[in-house]
């Protein structure tokens, strides 16, 4: 078969309008996370000035697509817990933890779970979130420990392999194993500018290294993370049994008093149970049942948006 100049020229023009698209893509990709960038940098300027509202408007802006988002939504988390939401609140940490929302998190949205909880008074949701923190977080932590020593696993390999045939490094090209890598890896400035080098022909060995230490400097920063969480919630866990216990302490120590013999000789005073004295002001216990102004066992329907 006999290729023309004719065709040879509509295949060149092609290819020239193929990459010119992919082009013009990335670029407004790379627009729409720098928007992002932004937004969020805003977003926690507001948040420190403890205008929580503007906070809210401008993470919200942030879209599903962004690689933003989950840290969007952490963070609006956060929002609504300063303003008493915990509702809301309550319903952006379930989003986290759902899958595969929680093969990018940390254990802070599992901090953020417990001490709405705690303010709720909704200790048995506090106990089953430590255990989840437990099961969910603690083979990530290992990983990320075995990757702390040398910055390579079978899994940072494979991610590499993926990325180098689609000539991008992404959270798609992690694959099944996000979890044991660190978290938003592919957002990282030097390993990123390692990757794009190692795509050029005659690419040096030094770009795979670069990327291990950054790898293994990575893993640390998260390995690390997770023990300061791991500490804090020993902290809530402590308060809880603290409160826990005071509370039954305080049912134990109840007695019912000795019902007062009435006969001519005794007088009773007050007379009328109705009636308070000065000198029982101190006696009295008040033990209320959950916490006050606070929706004791707080649930979200399937589906509901914050």
């Amino acid at each position: 078969m006999t290729i023309t100049t004719r065709q040879t020229l509509k295949f060149v023009l092609a290819m020239v309008a193929l990459i010119a698209i992919a082009q013009a893509a990335n670029a407004k990709t790379d627009r729409l996370q720098l928007s992002d960038r932004t937004l969020m940098k805003d977003a926690r300027l507001a948040f420190e000035k403890k205008d929580y509202k503007k906070a809210l408007s401008l993470y919200e802006e942030v879209p599903q697509a962004s690689d933003y988002w989950a840290e969007a939504l952490e963070e609006r988390a956060w929002s609504h817990l300063h303003l008493k939401e915990h509702d809301r609140a309550l319903a952006l940490v379930k989003t986290l933890q759902a899958p595969p929302m929680n093969a990018e998190i940390g254990g802070e949205p599992y901090l953020l779970t417990t001490l709405i909880h705690l303010r709720l008074c909704n200790y048995n949701e506090l106990f089953k979130t430590m255990k989840r923190f437990k099961s969910d977080i603690q083979p990530r932590h290992t990983a990320m420990k075995e990757l702390a020593k040398t910055g390579e696993t079978e899994e940072t390999q494979k991610m590499i392999n993926r990325s180098l045939d689609a000539k991008a490094m992404t959270r798609v090209t992690a694959g099944g194993d996000l979890t044991k890598l660190p978290r938003l890896f592919y957002r990282d400035a030097k390993i990123q500018e390692a990757f794009q080098a190692m795509l050029k022909p005659g690419a040096s060995d030094r770009f795979p290294r670069i990327i291990a230490l950054r790898m293994k400097a990575l893993a640390e920063r998260d390995a690390k993370e997770t023990e300061d969480i791991l500490r804090k919630l020993h902290l809530v866990e402590v308060e809880s049994v603290s409160r826990i216990y005071a509370v039954q302490h305080l049912a134990d120590a109840k007695k019912a008093p000795e019902k007062i013999k009435r006969d001519a000789e005794t007088l009773v005073f007050p007379d009328d149970d109705g009636d308070i004295w000065l000198d029982e002001l101190d006696s009295y216990h008040v033990n209320a049942k959950g916490c006050p102004g606070a929706v004791q066992t707080p649930s979200l329907a399937k589906g509901q948006k914050p």
